[in-house]
């Protein structure tokens, strides 16, 4: 699951997964600058509340949920087209 957030004119967005490598959950954040940081958590209760303290410190910090357009402008900066045939950007 992707969650896109912006703050004035810059986008970030994190993804929460399961590990390739082995067992356990990743957390993925893209920063505006387009720095990766991937944090690895063994439990879900672990992901859970990193998850829990990443969206509370977003919100503090002024950041949102990105809107359909800021969404798209992201995607294109990134070089990643949302307007495929059946895909579907929320």
């Amino acid at each position: 699951m992707i969650w896109f957030y912006q703050r004035g004119d810059q986008h970030l967005y994190y993804e929460v997964r399961l590990r390739d490598d082995g067992p356990g959950y990743e957390l993925g954040l893209a920063s505006p600058e387009g720095t990766l940081l991937t944090e690895r958590f063994l439990s879900e209760d672990a992901l859970a509340r990193r998850f829990s303290e990443l969206q509370a410190a977003l919100l503090r910090e002024g950041w949102g949920p990105l809107d359909r357009r800021g969404l798209e402008s992201a995607l294109e900066r990134r070089g990643v087209s949302g307007r495929r045939s059946g895909a579907m950007v929320c």
